[in-house]
């Protein structure tokens, strides 16, 4: 019994696989370019849950993952049910499938039997167009089913979903929204349900207007509304700014460029080895020509594959980082 769950952190990606045995817990995790896999042996009587807590401990597992990792373990009946579902939801695919073409051909067959019986009494020449006629009935009824169970499994075509994103799109910009309140954690919960569905090599940035503002009629059927302020968005890092903040995403998409450029060339970050606060160094990035200016806000380095951001590391992993 597997489960996955993913959960997105700017431009890096955090997935969490996990696998029940009766007497193992295996485990899958990456975060960036950070890959980890774990055989956890159950040999005491602990829940779920405290299996994991020392793999999250040691991997740095975002709380947001762990919180949904917990409330999953937590429901009993996700382990009861599932087995069960899946059973069912197989059991009855292949059912409706082995029915599907079975019927197909019968019918097809039955068809062409007639045919061919027909044409044999009005010209005399039994039984050999019943013959002939049974087996075309058996190849079209064949091909038909054989047609149709391919079309059942055949995955959607990316140009039929970039098509259908076009039309919703087109919809969306012709249709009268309502204008409507939202937190900025609805509209972070709408930009990341909108970019589950693009389709493939399309990215969420494509909402993100040039003054980094967001363009909520692309959102406005999942919000059911157009917001009444801005949001803005940074399209390096996918970080979301309210209105008193917009300055920041355009200075943040332009250092996260500069670091990248830098990391690329330098192999190092931009900042000062003995900096418990990790800033990004712009003395370093203007020298060498990957910054013209130095920007207004201060920004700092993460953990998570090189990006930036503009809070300021809590003061105890600062201190546990220096020591």
């Amino acid at each position: 019994m597997k489960h996955r769950f993913t959960k997105y952190l700017g431009r890096v990606t955090e997935i969490l696989e996990l696998g029940f045995e009766e007497k193992f817990i295996y485990v899958h995790y990456t975060k960036g370019k950070t890959e980890k896999t774990a055989c956890i042996l159950k040999n005491n009587d602990k829940s779920q849950s405290e299996y994991l807590e020392a793999f999250f401990k040691e991997n740095n597992v975002s709380e947001e993952m762990k919180k949904e990792v917990r409330k999953f373990l937590n429901n009993e009946n996700n382990f009861n049910d599932e087995p069960w579902n899946e059973f069912t939801t197989f059991l009855m695919k292949t059912l409706s499938l082995n029915l599907v073409f079975g019927l197909t051909v019968a019918l097809t067959v039955f068809a062409f039997y007639k045919l061919g019986s027909y044409l044999d009494a009005r010209y005399g020449y039994e039984p050999w167009l019943t013959v002939i006629f049974i087996f075309m009935g058996i190849a079209i009824g064949g091909l038909t089913g054989y047609s149709m169970i391919q079309k059942y499994f055949k995955k959607p075509d990316s140009k039929d979903i970039q098509n259908e994103y076009d039309s919703q799109k087109q919809k969306n910009e012709t249709t009268d929204f309502p204008i409507i309140d939202v937190t900025i954690d609805q509209v972070r919960r709408a930009v990341r349900q909108f970019s589950d569905n693009l389709p493939k090599g399309v990215y969420r940035t494509i909402i993100v207007q040039d003054d980094n503002s967001i363009d909520f009629k692309q959102l406005a059927n999942i919000l059911g509304g157009i917001p009444s302020k801005k949001f803005y968005m940074s399209k390096e890092t996918y970080d979301l700014f309210e209105e008193s903040e917009k300055n920041i995403p355009v200075e943040m998409d332009m250092v996260q460029k500069a670091v990248d450029l830098f990391v690329k060339e330098r192999k190092a970050y931009p900042m000062l080895g003995f900096d418990p606060n990790r800033r990004v160094n712009y003395y370093q990035l203007m020298q060498d020509n990957f910054l013209k200016s130095e920007p207004e806000v201060q920004f700092y380095i993460t953990d998570l594959d090189g990006l930036i951001t503009h809070i300021r590391p809590e003061k105890k992993k600062i201190e546990s980082s220096s020591q």
